[in-house]
């Protein structure tokens, strides 16, 4: 198989589990940006709109949209952060994590079911592989040589 054609493949399984998620999001009436935030609110606790924004690679005005307005439900709670006080944290309230967990509960366990399919040899070779594509492809990124400049 030529390396284009294997390019493609990985990129079109990347782009169909993303869709999966965002399938998922539409069943319960939010889009998958707002299901990413939920997604990371119940993964860390507390973290910044940044932060949000950074691991998601997400623009900062759509997930201050989508903050303020689980803000404006009462699913979530915006507080100064003490260490750094430019930065806002973030978290749910008791009625923000009773909602998240309707939400993800039932797909973490699909998510969990998903992964025990595999079997523990593949899931390994799915998180190394996954991981080295990444740090290698980020290197050639970084590198820019075939594009003439450094990024």
């Amino acid at each position: 198989m030529e390396i284009r054609e294997q390019i493609k493949l990985v990129n079109t399984a990347l782009s169909k589990t993303l869709d999966l998620y965002r399938i998922w999001a539409k069943m319960h009436d939010l889009n998958y940006n707002a299901l990413v935030v939920l997604y990371t609110l119940d993964d860390y606790k507390t973290c910044t709109q940044k932060q949000i924004c950074q691991w998601w690679a997400l623009p900062k005005q759509t997930v201050h949209g989508i903050l303020l307005d689980f803000e404006k439900k009462g699913y979530i709670s915006i507080s100064a952060n003490e260490e750094n006080k430019r930065e806002r944290l973030v978290s749910f309230t008791e009625s923000g994590e009773r909602y998240a967990a309707s939400i993800l509960d039932p797909l973490h366990k699909m998510e969990e079911n998903a992964m025990k399919r595999l079997g523990g040899e593949m899931v390994n070779q799915l998180i190394a592989c996954n991981t080295a594509y990444f740090d290698i492809l980020e290197e050639e990124i970084r590198d820019g040589s075939y594009i003439g400049e450094k990024v």
